[in-house]
């Protein structure tokens, strides 16, 4: 199917950037997995050279693409710490402190891992949506139960029953971001907040390796820079509290794994760091990712 500008609809200027790279008889479950090392496998990519706005076509049907989701697994499990703290920081940050027990929605919670955060430091009123059969059964017992298998879509949750709704690198993966913003805003309190990371289509990682970008995948179908992803929420009436970079901390090796760099010289480079005991060090860098707080209105 053809994707469209969710800015500008049919009034949209197209540049291809980039032909597709993949066909549809090429994938298999496991690229359709976060964090895998990238490998160049991308649609279409196009920019509306009106908004700026980056963004895939044509792509896959949407019961395709949940097909592939729901045979995801969890091939990021050892930067599972290091992303949780981050998100934590994000979180603690923005959240109102006079609500005690806040009621917290992940949407693309994976495993679950940062929901287990919350509830390691008492918020213990969480619940997740989740595509991925294996990675749903890879959360803990408790939480099982509060994580909604399936792609989000209208309708999954009852309107006004959350004060926070975060989503961390999950925007970009969906066909109808629109929606998305749409239904959160009917999810949320009044007053309540949206916490949203997403790739900065003027991020660093684009400056340095253009196409060889980890950005480019086969996963994204919707890419912001901080103008676009800010249009979009004010568009539907949130209030935007905040807008930045964000800082994330990762051992060198996985650095070295997300670089645009040739194969050969990333293998060289992770035998350096492991050789030179470095790869317990966690490296903070600012490699274009954008977040949003915003605050639908009370």
């Amino acid at each position: 199917m053809r994707t469209k500008c969710i800015l500008c609809g049919t009034k949209q200027k197209l540049t291809q950037l980039y032909p597709a790279t993949v066909t549809k008889q090429e994938i298999k479950a496991d690229v359709f997995s976060a964090r895998r090392q990238p490998d160049t496998l991308h649609y279409r990519i196009v920019k509306c050279n009106r908004c700026g706005m980056i963004f895939s076509s044509p792509i896959w049907a949407p019961n395709v693409i949940a097909k592939f989701y729901r045979l995801a697994t969890c091939t990021y499990a050892p930067q599972i710490p290091y992303a949780a703290e981050t998100y934590w920081q994000l979180f603690d940050t923005y959240r109102d402190k006079g609500v005690n027990q806040p009621r917290v929605l992940e949407i693309g919670c994976g495993t679950g891992f940062f929901l287990e955060t919350l509830r390691q430091k008492g918020i213990k009123d969480v619940w997740g949506v989740e595509p991925g059969v294996a990675m749903v059964d890879q959360a803990p017992e408790w939480l099982r139960r509060r994580i909604k298998l399936g792609m989000f879509h209208k309708g999954m949750f009852t309107g006004g029953r959350f004060d926070v709704v975060v989503s961390w690198h999950t925007l970009d993966h969906l066909v109808d971001p629109v929606m998305v913003v749409k239904e959160v805003k009917r999810l949320l309190k009044p007053g309540g907040l949206v916490v949203v990371v997403v790739h900065d289509t003027e991020g660093i990682s684009i400056k340095l390796w253009g196409e060889k970008s980890p950005i480019f995948d086969i996963e994204h179908v919707y890419l912001f820079n901080k103008q676009t992803l800010r249009e979009l929420f004010m568009r539907h009436k949130f209030n935007v509290l905040n807008l930045g970079e964000v800082t994330n901390s990762y051992p060198p090796t996985y650095w070295l794994r997300m670089s645009g760099l040739p194969a050969w010289l990333k293998k060289a480079g992770q035998v350096a760091v492991r050789w030179l005991n470095l790869d317990r060090l966690s490296v903070p860098l600012k490699a274009g990712n954008i977040s949003l707080v915003a605050r639908k209105p009370g």
